[in-house]
């Protein structure tokens, strides 16, 4: 696979919280930190917009709506109640 740099400019706090994230992940360098977060970014993408799925579901079964308060509202879609739904 071809690889491009890129170069970018980011605040000191997201540096920190970058190299946070390395550390408490284990990743070996800040570039693999964010490549697994832009593989996460782009599977929410396709769970919350193509496939209208806004809700996770804990291992012990229990329900959450998802929010992406980052993305614009059009993004975040309504769900029905979670207490409605059987766990399968």
């Amino acid at each position: 696979m071809d690889k491009k740099r890129l170069q970018l400019d980011i605040t000191e706090e997201a540096l920190t919280e970058l190299d946070q994230l390395r550390e408490s992940t284990g990743l070996p360098s800040r570039a693999e930190v964010i490549r697994q977060a832009l593989r996460l970014l782009y599977w929410a993408n396709i769970e919350t917009q193509e496939r209208d799925a806004t809700l996770l579901i804990e291992k012990d079964g229990k329900m959450r709506q998802i929010v992406f308060p980052f993305w614009p509202v059009s993004t975040n879609r309504k769900v029905a109640s979670a207490e409605s739904q059987a766990v399968t």
